[in-house]
């Protein structure tokens, strides 16, 4: 008969296995009397939060001291012992046996079963609405799959069209209302000092702003998610203050993902200073925090450089169905998703089904000196494949092509040629909300002499 027990397992188990949705994990656990067929709840060693997944052993090597868990269940939320009345148990690496009603009891903690990743759209759909917001479907499921893909996202468009708002409402009806920042950027912001503090080389303080506190919450909490909006981000140059983030953002490690707040050798001083609270020398990108930028185009407001649009997908809005905003109604409950969950729905493994397009789409740009690097086209086909059984493949790469691609372009009369032989390439594949934006370039292009992306 099978038995339930508490596992607690490191933080690099987790980041290899649970964070990349393995659903299979070997360990390494001498004199374990575990029997195959068993239960296994994991605990998180740095938290000890209970993750909200149950695990089959499928195998035992005694001799090898190994055991193999199979992923059998997904549940919403992580769960502590508090939670699950199991504040007393003494946990150690060694299996902990649970009783059945014990192990029952943790499981109604969790929030329920995970739910299907196109149900849980549907539920952040009726909670928007019920706010008395509208979003169409793919405009949501397009910013879902854009998160997905990479931790950062453009919304560009006309004051009061709703972009900081899709990213608030995202957030809280996933249960993370309090794990939401929404900073409004400033013109004189020429530094990244206003979003990660300074420190005082005479006193050894340092000094925090909002931003550097609420990724400094993130890193501690890694059971949830965060979401950081940067409202009207191009008030003032982004670069100037966001480079370090676009910097971090690009390496492949999470580990490397770092942001420097000053040198180790001021380290020592800072410590002395705040012993409470010592800000540490550089500060990690963690994979719970996700930055959404809304942008307005208007003569008030910066350009957006390469090195901005070459990191981030970029939705638009620039029309709203006021016909179609409804009446605010009884709000349904979030759904409460822990990290782990959200981060079962990604796709790690890129569909290349549109390889050949996007190489097409390079060389066309070529003739007007422009063209996609590595990073465009990988994110391109992460993006197709986490869009699978939420969009169409054709829609899903049309969007891509509108939101990766075509804001790189902008030039003169010199690059008429090439973008009539792009409108072709689009009519011919039937990229149709590709084609319409790039025919209204061209009608700038015509009328003033210069066209780019940006209305």
């Amino acid at each position: 008969m099978s038995k339930q027990y508490l596992l607690t397992i490191s933080h690099d188990v987790i980041h290899k296995n649970v964070l990349y949705d393995q659903p299979r994990i070997n360990l390494n656990l001498v004199d374990a009397q575990l029997q195959v067929d068993d239960k296994i709840l994991l605990v998180q060693n740095a938290t000890r939060s209970i993750l909200p997944f149950v695990y089959t052993v499928t195998y035992v090597n005694r001799g090898a001291g190994t055991v193999t868990l199979q992923l059998e269940e997904r549940y919403n939320r992580v769960t502590t012992r508090l939670e699950a009345g199991l504040l007393d148990v003494e946990l150690r690496h060694a299996p902990f046996p649970l009783s059945a009603s014990s192990f029952a009891q943790v499981i109604e903690r969790m929030g329920g079963k995970r739910m299907e990743e196109k149900a849980l759209l549907e539920h952040i759909q009726r909670y928007i609405r019920a706010r008395g917001y509208y979003f169409d479907d793919e405009t949501l499921y397009n910013y879902h799959i854009c998160l997905k893909t990479r931790p950062f996202i453009i919304l560009a468009g006309l004051s009061g069209t709703g972009k900081s708002k899709l990213s608030q409402l995202y957030a809280e009806a996933l249960g993370h209302k309090q794990h939401y920042l929404r900073l409004p950027v400033r013109p004189n912001w020429n530094d990244d000092r206003y979003l990660l503090g300074h420190l005082n080389t005479i006193t050894g303080q340092y000094f925090t702003e909002p931003a550097v506190e609420f990724i400094m919450e993130a890193n501690a909490d890694a059971d949830n998610l965060y979401f950081f909006c940067l409202d009207e981000m191009n008030l003032a140059h982004v670069e100037y203050y966001f480079s370090q983030f676009l910097s971090a953002m690009e390496e492949e490690q999470a580990e490397d993902r770092l942001i420097h707040l000053y040198g180790k050798r001021m380290q020592k001083p800072v410590t002395e200073q705040d012993k409470t609270q010592a800000v540490p020398a550089s500060l990690l990108l963690p994979q719970n925090l996700f930055f959404t930028g809304t942008i307005n185009v208007d003569e008030t407001t910066q350009s957006i450089s390469d090195k901005v649009i070459d990191r981030a997908n970029t939705l638009e809005f620039f029309s709203v169905d006021l016909d179609k905003i409804p009446q605010p109604t009884t709000v349904p409950d979030p759904v409460p998703l822990s990290t782990y969950t959200w981060q079962s729905y990604r796709v790690r493994t890129p569909d290349s089904s549109y390889r050949t397009q996007i190489i097409e789409i390079s060389k066309i740009l070529n003739k007007g000196d422009l063209g996609l690097g590595y990073r465009v086209l990988h994110e391109i086909e992460l993006y197709l494949a986490n869009s699978k059984e939420l969009l169409d493949p054709l829609v899903a790469f049309d969007l891509q092509v509108k939101q990766r691609i075509l804001p790189r372009i902008r030039g003169s009369e010199a690059i008429s040629d090439m973008l009539k032989e792009l409108m072709q390439f689009l009519r011919q594949n039937k990229l149709e909300r590709s084609l319409k934006r790039l025919q209204e370039m061209e009608k700038r292009l015509k009328r003033d002499g210069y066209t780019n992306f940006w209305r």
